[in-house]
């Protein structure tokens, strides 16, 4: 009899469980999810404002991205194990946004040094220090890593 009980307390804990994730579904698929569609007019409204440059500089950065297989290839060679393909593209992501911020603090160091034309190492190195200066917990080198 013991043994009843226990498979009918096991398929109600399965249907509770198929009923927690069937609402938790239905959830993100309402109005009320906290997941937005982009606005197409608030992106026009700040592409409509930006510099020629900005605008073509803004569009590549849309289009551009890190390869997955090599960020999972290296990866797996860090850690030694398999790979999430949510956590590639989580590091795809991490990546692009850290190029992102390099390239525009470089654009910035360029500025301040009045020079023009393609971004030199000496921009990016600049660039790279000051986003290492920026970032919290990196205190704990007593060398920058590019005097090593």
């Amino acid at each position: 009899m013991s043994e009843s009980n226990d498979e009918a307390e096991k398929e109600q804990n399965t249907k509770d469980l198929q009923s927690d994730t069937e609402s938790d579904d239905l959830n993100l698929m309402t109005d009320d999810s906290t997941y937005k569609k982009e606005d197409p007019g608030r992106l026009h409204s700040i592409t409509g404002a930006m510099s020629e440059e900005e605008l073509h500089r803004y569009e590549k950065f849309r289009g551009s991205g890190f390869p997955k297989a090599a960020i999972k290839k290296y990866i797996s060679s860090v850690i030694g194990q398999a790979v999430n393909p949510n956590f590639v593209i989580a590091v795809c992501g991490l990546a692009k946004v850290f190029v992102g911020e390099m390239i525009e603090i470089a654009k910035i160091v360029q500025e301040e040094r009045q020079e023009e034309g393609p971004l030199l190492p000496s921009h990016i190195h600049e660039a790279y220090r000051r986003l290492y200066k920026r970032i919290p917990n990196t205190k704990i080198f007593k060398k920058a890593p590019w005097n090593m």
